[in-house]
């Protein structure tokens, strides 16, 4: 008993320091409910780097003059000057400012978990290998008009991220950031070639510049896309085992906050039939399908690109084009709600004419590339 009771209890503390961990590093961090439009990795030198991120593009406007910004903040920082000498312990500071202009810093050191040595000269000398790092996060007061569909309630945001080999060479950039900021802001609609080896892009007036995708798009960033869609099915049509593939388009259309959106789309469906003709000869029947699909739902993640929950989701199509007698003149396929797996899922669905008359029920699975 006394063994449960001890368990139980080191249990409760592990919880509770997880949540209290949780809850501290959420006060430092973009709340979750904010959307990162844009992001862009900026290389300095000594492979030091800096990480800018903006809710909307115009909020570059902000941080353009990053030189007062960083004055501020070394000034702001000026008493952890004493913790931060120790020359083998990594660093992190976190430094938020909010909406009234208040601001919270947090500093934390790490110690290295092995130690690494430097031999010069046939001397040996301690090394650090992990790079700091500064999160400088704010509000942004009084921001421009936005240039993408972004929530007009929530508040606008940046970000700047510096991995630096020292704390103390932040100063080094002031001039160098302000020049790169306004690099970005003039030719962030240029050519963004690819990097090669790599899912990157670089802007090609600045190959120092480098994003995810171009023009520093992030994923749930571009909230409204068409994509073009393919997929194979098979169904059954009466007694008959029946092929099909679908090529068209979906529109994804999301509310501003990024939690719900609207899929409309439109394909086009070859269904293909095998059967013996009067010659007793094997044919093959296409008959085509104007599909009009309609989904709705919730997101994940803010993402409007990852899977999400339907709602609602119902797919019509139309007979185009007719060839046996295996398909009714005028014949309607109408199917409603899907069962997925990853990207193979099953609808159940009905072929009708004449306004429901000659109802035949099948079964359609799917498979998406």
């Amino acid at each position: 008993m006394k063994k449960i009771s001890f368990f139980l209890m080191l249990l409760i503390s592990i919880t509770a320091e997880l949540c209290a961990q949780s809850k501290s590093d959420k006060a430092f961090e973009v709340p979750d409910n904010i959307i990162i439009s844009r992001r862009f990795t900026v290389s300095l030198d000594k492979g030091n780097k800096v990480m800018i991120e903006v809710t909307d593009i115009t909020d570059l406007e902000k941080v353009a003059n990053i030189d007062s910004l960083l004055q501020i903040f070394l000034k702001d920082i000026a008493g952890l000057k004493d913790s931060l000498s120790d020359p083998l312990t990594s660093k992190r500071i976190d430094y938020l400012t909010d909406a009234e202009g208040r601001k919270k810093i947090r500093f934390q050191q790490f110690q290295p978990k092995g130690a690494s040595f430097l031999i010069n000269k046939g001397e040996l000398s301690s090394l650090r290998t992990e790079q700091d790092t500064i999160n400088i996060i704010s509000v942004i007061a009084n921001p421009p008009k936005a240039q993408q569909k972004i929530s007009r309630s929530n508040p606008r945001y940046y970000h700047l991220t510096f991995y630096l080999n020292d704390v103390s060479e932040l100063k080094n950039y002031s001039e160098m950031l302000k020049q790169k900021i306004s690099t970005i802001q003039t030719q962030v609609n240029d050519k963004w070639p690819i990097v090669l080896g790599s899912g990157n892009h670089y802007l090609k007036g600045d190959p120092s510049i480098v994003a995810g995708q171009p023009k520093g798009f992030v994923p749930g960033g571009n909230g409204d896309f068409l994509v073009l869609s393919f997929m194979v099915n098979v169904q059954n049509y009466k007694n008959y085992f029946v092929p099909s593939f679908s090529l068209g388009a979906k529109l994804s259309l999301t509310n501003r906050e990024r939690t719900f959106k609207w899929e409309p789309g439109l394909f086009w469906e070859p269904h293909f039939i095998f059967a013996k003709d009067a010659l007793d000869k094997l044919h093959t029947y296409r008959n085509d399908f104007l599909t009009f699909t309609y989904g709705q739902g919730g997101i994940t993640d803010h993402d409007p690109r990852k899977d999400f929950s339907f709602s609602a989701l119902l797919s019509i199509g139309y007979l185009i084009h007719r060839e046996g007698d295996y398909f009714d003149k005028q014949t309607f396929r109408l199917g409603a709600g899907k069962f997925g797996v990853r990207k193979t899922t099953i609808e159940p669905s009905l072929y009708f004419n004449n306004f429901f008359r000659g109802v035949t029920p099948g079964l359609r699975i799917s498979q998406y590339f």
